[in-house]
């Protein structure tokens, strides 16, 4: 940069920029947060958030990140690099976690969901682990223990912590929590269902009108008794319960399967990799309880547990063989000893054994005469044996194991079993959730060895998350209502746009300017200008200073 004059990196930051207006990020942190310094907190916070949905630099680095951005056309006029030093984030971030959180995200997810109209009838939870390096000892007024404990990211070496989310719409995060690295989902579940209620009646959500969806863990005996008949869920019902083992057995057995076929389609190569389901609807009871049991069979069998179908057929034909081999090498005197020893081979779990069998004469020693042949002095008898596998068998055991249950108390007038089964499997939305916010670079940041900045972090990556799946949300919406498409992957047309799609058609958008005023130098292109309109919002955001109201402006 020289004089009035400078060139800098764009990409999609200007659309974060607008996002993060009408979510009310940086008005509703200055509102709350006091740091007695001259950069608005809230835009420290926005600095964070626009840093993890540009590929998360080290906070270390995210003076040196917006040093090659517009920081006054990002961040106001008000703000430079120099602002967005090591002290002042740290700052910040202390503040959040003395005001609380929590409690920030909770407003602004209250002004997010009013503005864009987020349905929170069904609401998703799920928790995952975060492996950390360090030691991390125990301190007084920790929030938090990160400690070793269950590790989901299968590094039971590592200190960890684990974050429990709550999701609607299967994947807009409206609550979250940073809870010890050894905290247990059923305990975890019980928490939250406490506190459910009223987290819910924010969002204008009461009792019977939301249906809670977790996992098998929401199954004991004390989580069941706190939802009773006051909070609807549905859940999986764990496969260690002897109900589940029952309930599967019993829907092969009586076959009687509704063909739901696939709730969504993929291909890969040509071929459809997406699961077909069929139901069976059954009840059980239990401690005390009558539920609805939703019997669900998928034709994309669990590669584990085939595995062990696999091993077990495999022992078993170990074994045939073992005992075929033994009979084989002996000869009967009779054919009734024969047909004995064969009968008391009886078939296996996963082999059929069927026999014949074969004489020969034993003739006396020496030459035989010319004139009478040889003389036969007794027949010897052998048992040949074929060993098939029962393919009946092993078609049934393959098919429990594409079985699992589902366990819900939603009436069946309010849902029936494919609406159930849908429901369930909107939990995949929260689960890739974790994937966006489980960073080792981040979470391991220099700045972050006290819990209570860890704690602070999680509140950016949640707003983060928060925005970059309302910007998928609003580019779905548009495209399914308008029913057109976007580029997508390798210039091919796509109906499910993602956030990810969005930001590489930016990635080399760059803005100069000279005399005070903004230009591009290269103008947006058809895709580009494709991805705003669905985005809704203007091309004008990345040469404009003025600021968006922080609603729903439209595409122009």
């Amino acid at each position: 940069m020289m004089g009035d004059m400078g060139s800098y990196t764009l990409a999609h930051l200007p659309i974060v920029k607008e996002y993060a207006q009408r979510m009310g990020i940086v008005e509703i942190a200055d509102r709350v947060i006091n740091c007695g310094m001259s950069a608005s907190p809230g835009k420290v916070l926005l600095s964070l958030v626009m840093n993890v949905l540009s590929g998360r630099s080290p906070m270390y680095r995210v003076e040196e990140f917006f040093r090659s951005r517009d920081v006054a056309l990002l961040l106001g006029e008000d703000m430079t690099a120099k602002m967005l030093n090591d002290d002042a984030i740290g700052r910040v971030l202390d503040r959040v976690y003395a005001y609380g959180t929590w409690k920030i995200f909770s407003e602004v997810c209250l002004k997010t969901f009013a503005n864009f109209g987020v349905d929170c009838s069904v609401v998703h939870q799920d928790t995952t682990s975060v492996s950390v390096w360090g030691e991390y000892s125990p301190a007084i007024g920790d929030p938090i223990r990160i400690t070793h404990g269950f590790s989901k990211d299968k590094r039971p070496d590592l200190k960890q912590f684990i974050f429990s989310l709550l999701c609607v719409e299967g994947n807009l995060p409206c609550h979250a929590g940073i809870l010890d690295g050894n905290a247990a989902d059923k305990k975890t579940n019980g928490n939250i269902l406490g506190e459910l209620p009223r987290i819910m009646s924010r969002h204008g959500v009461g009792e019977q009108e939301f249906i809670y969806v977790a996992d098998s863990a929401l199954v004991t005996k004390e989580n069941l008794s706190i939802m009773k008949e006051d909070i609807q869920f549905v859940t999986r019902l764990p496969a260690n319960f002897g109900d589940c083992g029952r309930l599967i057995s019993k829907s092969v057995t009586l076959g009687a399967w509704q063909d739901v076929g696939r709730l969504s389609h993929r291909q890969v190569k040509g071929k459809e990799i997406c699961a077909s389901y069929r139901l069976q609807e059954e009840s059980v009871e239990l401690y005390g309880r009558p539920y609805r049991a939703v019997v669900v069979h998928s034709d994309v069998h669990d590669r584990r547990r085939q595995k062990r179908i696999d091993k077990a057929i495999q022992k078993d034909a170990a074994v045939v063989q073992a005992k075929v081999k033994k009979l084989n090498r002996k000869e009967f005197f009779c054919l009734p000893d024969a047909q004995a020893a064969a009968e008391a081979l009886q078939d296996s779990s996963f082999h059929r054994i069927s026999f014949s069998y074969d004489s020969r004469h034993v003739y006396g020693r020496g030459r035989p005469s010319k004139n009478e042949g040889p003389q036969v002095q007794g027949t010897r008898y052998r048992v040949l044996i074929n060993v098939s596998e029962n393919q009946t068998a092993i078609e049934k055991l393959r098919e429990k194991a594409g079985c699992f249950v589902l366990l819900t108390n939603v009436p069946s007038e309010k849902k029936k079993g494919l609406e159930i089964l849908k429901t369930y499997k909107e939990q995949d939305g929260i689960e890739r959730n974790f994937g966006f916010l489980k960073d080792p670079l981040v979470a391991n940041d220099v700045f972050l060895k006290k819990p209570r900045r860890i704690e602070a972090l999680g509140l950016v990556l949640v707003l983060s998350l928060l925005l970059w799946r309302l910007m998928e949300r609003t580019m779905r919406g548009k495209v399914s209502r308008e029913n057109v498409t976007l580029q997508g992957w390798n210039n091919t047309d796509t109906y499910r746009p993602t956030s990810f799609m969005m930001v590489s058609k930016f990635s080399h958008v760059f803005v100069g300017v000279k005399g005070g005023r903004r230009f591009l130098f290269t103008p947006l292109d058809e895709v580009q200008l494709s991805y705003l309109r669905v985005l809704d919002v203007p091309p004008s955001i990345f040469t404009a200073m003025n600021l968006s109201t922080g609603t729903l402006t439209g595409y122009p």
